[in-house]
This record gives structure tokens, sequence and C-alpha cells, in this order.
């Protein structure tokens, strides 16, 4: 099985969020254009993380296969690989399955690593190890899908920990550009960026062009969600370039929607057009069917701005149709609300009721919030128009309703997203506090290592120097004696550099030519002090 660890984040607008099952594909911009009392909003929600499968059902026949294999596997790499596996094609039906996968490839991964056969042979102990690495980033991602992303982010690092102490640099990459995602969920940009960053230069280093550009695309999402559109439409056509060097169409196709939702944003509706329509061109002839829909919607929201709705209408009606084949009832209603709207704009009022009831009324079956309220609002609008107030007051009370309730939606999450984010801060801490002591511990263990050596040599030394002494009183030849003496001082010579080396750098600034001269000047007071001993010995020795 072939995977692929890393994917565009994409920015799609449609007229409201289409309601998917989790991915770790794509971006969904969701936008509402009415006129007057209709807001114009655009929602991001970045789903891009280590592996990449298409937002269909993972292929179930790929799942089995996984399982059958499980049940010979012998507890060895293999059967880790397969955990793992099986762990990913199962997390969008069932993540706390997935999680429970996971869970198990950790505690193989670890059992492997502690084994005789691990002991005696280094490539399976890295083996394990880098399984242990594929797990927990698995698990941050399974987490993530179910919104705890303290856990998530915790598991992320500790992916990270492993992949750096066996250097497995794709790895790191892929870990430095989940924890970025995690972190630009939560609205932290400065970290996101940071993150991002890191995983950019390590795969520029690594000359990995596709990861590159995936890192490109997600800094310029960023950018946006600070509305510094400069920025963005720089790095998404950095992205865009490069993608297009790679022939790779489909994420070139993204960045190409992403630029449109850009010029969208900022106003200019001619080069918001023009994107959208290259991105639409290629997802056609690629076949992308989601894709397509809302490329089609985009361009009908674009014309809806510059008062072309013959166009609009027609781009409404061809996202709608294609909706109803993929079955997205999400997107129906999206697609019939918009096009209600177009008809209210050209007083088409019967056409207009029509198609906002029917997506009112798919809103309401499949609990669509935010679409409720956007339909109550236009019909409320309609009604007002056509003088049937009544109607035009019961629909305003829906607006009302489903708008409140949405309120307090966001107020329940934004509580969340502030929970979260202490529990965020609290893991960063205690990595941090984690960190710190383990490094203390690291120069303890140096200096106990350090002293016990220089103990070691001092004794040499001592040994040595008697050695020296005693070879006035037995028969040695003078030269034998110079070159002990000579010995002697040499290792002498060699220990005080060595004792002396952290202050000749601190006070030389590690200048070489300083440290030259430091050294010279120990040399120069040693020397002396040979020559006396050499020739104290010598005239033992003649005297003899």
């Amino acid at each position: 099985m072939v995977f692929k660890f890393f994917i565009l984040s994409s920015a799609r607008k449609v007229r409201n969020n289409i309601r998917m099952k989790p991915g770790f594909q794509t971006e969904k911009f969701t936008t509402t254009d009415r006129r007057s009392s209709i807001v114009v909003f655009i929602l991001v929600t970045m789903m891009s993380l280590t592996q990449v499968f298409s937002q269909s059902s993972p292929p179930i026949p790929l799942a089995d296969s996984l399982s059958a294999l499980l049940k010979t596997d012998p507890e060895d790499t293999n059967k880790l690989n397969h955990l793992n596996d099986l762990g990913w094609e199962l997390m969008y039906q069932n993540p706390d399955t997935a999680i429970l996968l996971g869970k198990q490839a950790l505690e193989l991964a670890t059992k492997i690593a502690g084994s005789s056969s691990a002991i005696n042979n280094l490539s399976i102990k890295k083996a394990a190890e880098k399984g242990a690495g594929k797990a927990y980033g698995n698990l941050g991602a399974y987490y993530y899908l179910k919104g705890e992303y303290a856990t998530s982010l915790e598991h992320h690092f500790k992916s990270l920990e492993i992949r750096e102490a066996i250097n497995d640099k794709d790895g790191i990459s892929r870990s430095l550009n989940n924890i970025g995602v995690v972190y630009r969920n939560q609205g932290d940009h400065t970290q996101a960026l940071e993150y991002y960053f890191k995983a950019l230069k390590l795969n520029v280093e690594l000359g990995n062009k596709t990861r590159v550009a995936f890192n490109l695309n997600n800094i310029g999402l960023v950018y946006y969600d600070q509305s510094d559109y400069t920025k963005a439409l720089d790095y998404y056509r950095k992205a865009l370039s490069l993608n297009e060097e790679m022939g790779n169409k489909n994420t070139a196709a993204t960045n190409l929607n992403n630029i449109g939702i850009v010029y969208y944003s900022k106003g200019d509706y001619p080069k918001a057009l023009e994107n959208y329509l290259k991105a639409l061109e290629v997802n056609e002839e690629l076949e992308n069917s989601n894709e397509v829909s809302n490329n089609l919607t985009n361009i009908g929201l674009t014309y809806y701005k510059e008062k072309n709705y013959t166009m609009a209408l027609e781009y409404h009606l061809k996202a709608l149709k294609l909706n109803e084949e993929l079955g997205n009832k999400y997107g129906i209603a999206s697609n019939l609300g918009n096009a209600g709207s177009v008809f209210v704009e050209e007083k088409k009022y019967k056409e207009a009721e029509e198609y906002l009831l029917q997506a009112l009324n798919i809103a309401e079956e499949i609990e669509a919030l935010e679409l409720i309220k956007d339909n109550n609002q236009t019909l409320s609008t309609l009604y007002s128009q056509t003088n049937r107030y009544e109607l035009a007051f019961k629909h305003y009370q829906g607006y009302t309703a489903a708008k409140d309730s949405l309120f307090n939606d966001e107020k329940s999450k934004d509580i969340g997203r502030l929970e979260m984010q202490h529990e965020i801060e609290k893991v960063e801490r205690d990595r941090k506090l984690a960190e710190e002591e383990k490094a203390r511990i690291a120069i303890q263990q140096k200096n106990r290592k350090d002293t016990l050596q220089y103990s070691g040599i001092v004794v040499l030394l001592l040994i040595i120097g008697l050695l020296v002494g005693v070879l006035g009183f037995v028969k040695v030849k003078p030269a034998m004696a110079s070159a002990v003496t000579f010995f002697a001082f040499l290792l002498f010579f060699e220990f005080l550099l060595v004792l002396l080396d952290p202050t000749v750098d601190r006070y030389s600034g590690g200048e070489p030519a300083y440290k030259l001269m430091f050294n010279a000047g120990i040399a120069a007071c040693i020397f002396p002090i040979h020559a006396f001993f050499e020739r104290i010995l010598k005239h033992r020795l003649v005297k003899k």
C-alpha cells in the first residue's frame, strides 16, 4: 500500500460549510452572499495532517485485507505497520477504534524495541522506534478528528521527539506540519507559522518539492486568516508555481481556487473569476466532482457580487445539478438557497419562493442551522416585498431562533476553545519543563563523568611523576630517561590544555588566533620547568 504523508490544505468557498465527513485533505471556505440583510462571511477550517486519503469512504477491501493480515502476523514490525495502517484506514468511520489500534501499535513498538532481537539488531530497534513515531503521529490525527486538540498536540510532540531521536527527517517534517495544523485550528497563528516555517525549511533541505508546496500553501492560509492578503497571495503563487512545475494538477487547482478566494475577499471580482475558472477547468479535466461543485458555486457567488444575475443563476444551477448527482444534501440546500436569492433580486418571487422553501426543508432535515438562518431571512425579505407580512414575521422568527442557537453554539465553542487553549499551554509548559529537567540531568551526568576522568588523569600523572623521580636511582640510559621525561611533560601539557580549555574559550571568544596565543603561553611556562627537571635528571644519571 502506498501512502502519501502530506496534503495541501485547500480553501474552498461555498454558500455554507458543506457538512462532510472530517478529512485531512481539504479546507473549506464558507460564504453566504446576499444583498442588504444577508451577511457575507467566510469560515475557514484547516484540515492538513500526516497522510492523505480522499474524502470518500476509505476502501473497505483494504481494511479487510489488513485485518486478515493482523490475525496471522507474528509480534514483529510487520504487525506494527499493519496496526498503524489499519487505524488510518478506519479513522474516518470510527476514530475510537483507530485510537485503540494506535495504542496497540505503541505497546507492540515498546515490546519490540526492548526485545533481545532489537538489542542484537539495531535495524529492528530503529524500525520499532520509527513505528512508534508513526503511531504517535496517527494518534495525534485521530484525537484531532475528535476535537481533542490538547491530546492531539501531546501525541504530535511525542512523535516529534522520537523522530528527532532517530533522525527521521521525513517524519520530523510531518510532525512539524501537523503541530502547525493544530495551532492554526486554535487560532494561534504565531505558533502555527513557527512550525510551518520549520517544516518548510526542512523540506527545502530534503529537496521534497511536493511537501514544500504544501507548506507554502499552509503558510498562505495563516496569512489569509490574518487578512494579510498580499502575503497570502505570495505564498499561494509560490505553491502554484511548484505544483505546475511538478505536474500536480489537483493541488495546483486548489492553489488557483485559494488565489480566487483572496481576490474575492479584496473585492477584485474579475481576478477572482479568472482564477476560479482556471481551477474549474483543471478539476473538470480530472473529474473531481466535489471540487467542480465548489468552483461552480464560487463562480456563481462572484457573478452575484457583480450583479450579473443571469450568469450567477447559471452557475448555481450547474452546481445544484452536480450536488444532486453526488447526493450532497448540504450542497443541494446551499445551491437552492443561492438560486432563490438570485430570483429575489430579479423579482421573480414565485421561483424564489419555490427554491427557498425547498432549501429550508432540506436544511431543517439535516439540522443545518446556518442554512436555516439564511433561508428564513431571505424568505422574510421576499414576503415583505410581496406584502405577505404574516409569513414575513413567521420566517423572521425562524431566522431569529436559528441565529440565537448559532450564537449560543458559538459561545460554547469559544468557552471550549479557551479551555482547550489552557490545556495546550499546560501540555507545552509540561513538555518544556520535562526537556529542561532532562537537560539538567544530562549536564549533571556529564560533569560527574568529567570529574572521574580528570581524577583518573591526575592519578596517572602522579604515577608517571613518581616514575620520573626514581629514574635517578635505577640504571637506565640517558636517552630513555629523556624520552620518559618528555612524555610526562607532554601529557601534563595536554592535561592543562583540556583543563583550561573552557576558560580559554570564554576569554578568547573561540577565535583560533587567541587560543593559539594562550596555548603558546602555557607551553612557554612549561618548557623551562621541563628543561630544569631534565637537566637535574641527566646530572644524576651522569653522576651515577
